[in-house]
């Protein structure tokens, strides 16, 4: 039950209700390798362990348990944290076109956090959602239902969020779609365990001698488990769409 309890209270962060809470991520931020630890933890630590704790963070990379807690705070969203990103209005965004890529099954929160940084980036978004062929390359655990399907699910979904207008969806037959050759798409947009292909788009971008994209990393959101939320997830019946826990197994 202890570690039962400890989970939830980690999960819903109340220690970010300390006073104390905004002076440690000003003092954290002010460590000159954060970034590079940062940046570590996104790349190589939780693509491989995404429910990693601070504690093992902290003995891992030998930094204080503070600065481990400002980094997954960073990197990691819980569902309560995303429907408060998804209830602010979004701002301004800096550039003309992003996009982002997956298979959207189920459509979840993650897929919601996904879209709404593209949409934060780009004043439209590209959305390309896996053709069956590609998927069936994938080895997804579950049935993938049809390209339709999925297309039209998402398509309510963003109905519902007001985003319609602003996005386009596209089929993908591989994984790259037209960001290798469309100089338009300025941004792109991708989860912790997809950004090596934005790595793999903008080496081929260089060598087709078109700018490089701004890539930005999606946080990863997990489950009140603590793990991620991901449609196989979803079809295994562990969670549903916003996180809630149906069974351990």
């Amino acid at each position: 039950m202890r570690g039962c309890e400890k989970l939830g209270a980690l999960l819903e962060k109340t220690f970010k209700h300390d006073p104390l809470w905004r002076i440690l991520v000003e003092t954290v931020k002010s460590i000159p390798d954060f970034e590079a630890h940062l940046i570590e933890v996104r790349d190589r630590i939780l693509p491989r362990k995404p429910d990693i704790s601070a504690e093992e963070l902290s003995r891992q990379l030998s930094i204080t348990l503070g600065e481990a807690l400002v980094i997954l705070d960073e990197l990691r969203k819980t569902p309560r944290e995303v429907e408060e990103e998804l209830s602010k209005p979004i701002p301004e965004p800096g550039y003309e076109l992003a996009a982002v890529g997956g298979t959207f099954s189920r459509p979840h929160y993650g897929h919601l956090m996904l879209i709404l940084m593209g949409l934060r980036f780009g004043e439209k978004l590209l959305i390309g959602v896996t053709t069956d062929e590609l998927a069936k390359k994938l080895g997804k655990r579950y049935p993938v239902p049809s390209f339709e399907e999925r297309v039209q699910r998402l398509k309510s979904v963003l109905r519902e969020r007001g985003w319609i207008d602003k996005c386009t969806l596209i089929p993908l037959n591989d994984p790259y779609g037209p960001t290798i050759i469309d100089p338009s798409i300025r941004v792109l947009v991708t989860s912790p365990f997809t950004y090596f292909r934005g790595l793999e788009i903008n080496e081929i971008r260089s060598h087709k001698g078109l700018d490089p994209l701004r890539i930005f990393v999606c946080p990863l959101v997990v489950a009140w488990d603590g793990k991620p939320i991901s449609s196989t997830r979803i079809f295994l019946g562990e969670v549903d769409e916003r996180g809630n826990v149906l069974s351990s197994h």
